[in-house]
């Protein structure tokens, strides 16, 4: 009887292990359904990481832009070249896209490189006749130069606008943001001179790529006349380096924190380059490429840079070097030979260092150096065992030396804001493009080093100026041999005359 009232269990204890049973179990599902909210927080997270990384990427693939995730520069966006970037602030003071007309980059580009390399492929005789160079007078009536006149170059010269101008293969877009670029520049400008301080704006400068012997005198004067002295380096337009005594700071050599440096102790609006070549990697200042993308600006991509240059006919400054740096002492060498010793110097150049750096004015296809920073490099044919008829050194015309720099030269002038053909500068055709793009309505040099025609414009760094055409100095066969040795230059000349003249002629360009 005891043993069996002892399997009786107390009512409250029952009671208190029903409770905790049923503590227990709603504690478990609780906590499980705790745990499966968590682990759909989780992959919900995770879902929306992947996503914006697939969006990333997609967009950057269809751009053709090459992503980086650990390169904060792979942030930057292509634009649509045609219409510029708008400039605003947001409150972090970082520049921001206007994307509302984003879409791929234009290619136009390729169809100029083209259409160029197809010209400098030609044989020498073919090229020679595409050009009408056989007409001896062809200088003086417009009507028989430029042969079959592959860049229209006939009305051009004679202020008209060729019909389907627009759709011509040579011709290059604008420099992306060119216009909104050089409209800053001019009202920077104006401040500053003003006296006013240019605030908070981004500084914007002139790169003056000078070519020697290319009108770089005379730009440099009129640049001191119209924008005033404290505006513009004292030598010659060219930058003193940071600690450094000389006057000339190879501002070619300069990293881009370099002149982001400078710009910030100094308030020049211009810079000249002269004796190195063109840093391509400037035009990222600006935000533009080579290959015709733009890059997105930032507070770090200070200055902008507003890229002009003068160009002259090859032979004609080939020969002004000689005569302003060879002609010198009572035994002068002779043209050939000044170049031929000066070609023979080149090994010892190096970009920003003082050595030799002059060898270059006397380089073939100078300007095919300059502009493709200097990846033309001069190697001299081998012989062929028969006698050199000419006083000057053979020309390399290997297609797998030159093609490559030729192609390169091809974009970075096409990235330029305002290429001025030096024999125009002084005209009213330069002085037009001179107040367009850079806000100058001053033509006499009033201001500046040099000697010369003030009153006209037209000055040289020491002497007095010279009648430097090649044509009439020159036997018809040196002329011959020196003009082929230097096609891709002559081929780049008439090329950018044809632009500047088509963009100040033709409105709708």
């Amino acid at each position: 009887m005891m043993a069996k009232n002892m399997n009786i269990q107390n009512p409250a204890t029952i009671g208190r292990r029903r409770r905790n049973r049923q503590q227990r179990l709603c504690s478990f599902v609780l906590d499980r359904h705790y745990f499966v909210i968590q682990i759909t927080l989780l992959f919900i997270i995770i879902f929306c990481i992947l996503a914006w990384f697939w969006i990333h990427i997609v967009t950057a693939l269809r751009r053709g832009d090459a992503v980086d995730w650990n390169d904060p520069s792979s942030s930057m966006e292509v634009v649509d070249k045609d219409h510029p970037m708008s400039f605003t602030e947001n409150i972090s003071g970082l520049e921001k896209l206007d994307v509302s007309n984003m879409q791929e980059p234009d290619l136009r580009i390729d169809s100029v490189v083209a259409f160029l390399i197809n010209l400098a492929e030609l044989p020498p005789q073919q090229l020679w006749d595409t050009f009408g160079m056989g007409n001896n007078d062809g200088r003086n009536d417009v009507n028989s130069m430029y042969g079959k006149d592959p860049f229209s170059l006939q009305e051009l010269e004679r202020g008209k606008c060729p019909s389907g101008i627009s759709t011509a293969e040579w011709l290059p877009p604008r420099p992306w943001n060119s216009e909104e670029i050089s409209s800053k520049f001019q009202s920077r400008a104006e401040e500053l001179k003003a006296g006013r301080g240019a605030g908070k704006d981004k500084p914007v400068l002139i790169w003056y790529e000078h070519i020697s012997k290319a009108g770089g005198t005379t730009f440099c004067g009129l640049s001191k006349t119209n924008l005033g002295q404290s505006l513009v380096p004292r030598y010659f337009c060219m930058p003193k380096r940071l600690n450094s005594n000389d006057a000339d700071g190879r501002v070619g050599s300069w990293t881009n924190e370099e002149l982001i440096g400078y710009t910030k102790r100094e308030k020049h609006v211009l810079v000249a380059n002269e004796w190195d070549p063109f840093d391509l990697d400037k035009l990222h200042l600006s935000g533009r490429t080579l290959d015709g993308k733009t890059l997105r600006l930032t507070q770090d991509t200070d200055p902008l840079l507003l890229f002009v240059t003068t160009l002259r006919d090859p032979l004609d400054r080939l020969l002004s070097a000689y005569l302003f740096f060879g002609r010198i002492g009572e035994t002068p060498p002779e043209f050939g030979l000044w170049i031929k010793r000066n070609l023979g110097r080149l090994g010892r150049y190096k970009v920003g260092e003082k050595g030799p750096f002059r060898c270059n004015v006397a380089r073939y296809n100078a300007i095919v150096w300059r502009f493709s920073g200097g990846d033309l490099q001069h190697k001299v044919p081998a012989s062929s065992g028969q006698k050199e008829e000419s006083q000057f050194p053979l020309p390399m015309t290997d297609e797998k030396l030159w093609r490559d720099p030729f192609e390169t030269a091809i974009r970075a002038l096409s990235q330029h804001d305002l290429i001025l053909p030096m024999d125009i500068m002084s005209k009213e055709e330069g002085q037009e493009a001179m107040r367009r793009v850079l806000g100058w309505n001053e033509v006499a040099i009033q201001k500046g080093r040099g000697n010369g025609d003030r009153e006209s414009g037209h000055i040289v760094t020491t002497g007095k100026i010279r009648n430097s055409n090649a044509r009439e100095y020159l036997s018809d066969e040196d002329y011959r041999f020196l003009w082929d040795a230097n096609w891709l230059d002559n081929i780049l000349v008439l090329w950018c005359r044809a632009v500047f003249l088509a963009r100040l002629h033709c409105s709708d360009l």
